[in-house]
């Protein structure tokens, strides 16, 4: 599958599995048989309430860590929790994510970038984005903001959208 480079030189897959809206048992089963067919690429946040399943099916894959490009999202009740990020690795199993996003602009949102940016110096977090920034005025706010800038930015596209 290919990839994209990031402005901090690490890659991203064209391609991956979200797990939005998947029940625990579907995700872990959904994970698994993405990785087995193929895919490399999972996404996944905390506000899915699947991120145990999403590991589970990464380790049920037999796969190596770092054969799977694994991303997530840390929630606004989450922002200012210093604890959040850590929190996420052990509910998924892993040290670390690939791609950490904030996942949307609410709540002390510059907060949670701090977290990302941190999670990202520590080695938590191979690459730090933001999502669901639907405006360019916000997109522009969190680039200015940022001490290391985004290397994604995640924006739903769909035809119902």
């Amino acid at each position: 599958m290919d990839n994209f480079k990031l402005n901090n030189g690490t890659t991203i897959p064209v391609a991956g599995i979200g797990t939005f809206m998947l029940q625990p048992a579907e995700a872990e089963a959904s994970v698994l048989a993405a990785l087995k067919n193929g895919y490399t690429m999972i996404d996944t946040a905390n506000a899915y309430m699947n991120e145990k399943a999403v590991g589970r099916g990464m380790k049920r894959s037999g796969k190596k860590r770092e054969e799977i490009y694994l991303s997530t999202k840390l929630w606004p009740s989450e922002y200012e929790n210093d604890n959040a990020v850590d929190e996420t690795l052990e509910r998924l199993g892993v040290d670390y994510v690939d791609l950490l996003y904030i996942h949307q602009p609410a709540g002390n949102w510059l907060a949670g970038y701090r977290q990302l940016e941190k999670a990202y110096k520590e080695g938590k977090a191979k690459s730090i984005g933001i999502s669901n920034f639907d405006t360019l005025g916000l997109t522009q706010t969190a680039i200015d903001f940022a001490e290391i800038k985004p290397q994604t930015v995640q924006v739903e596209a769909h035809p119902y959208y």
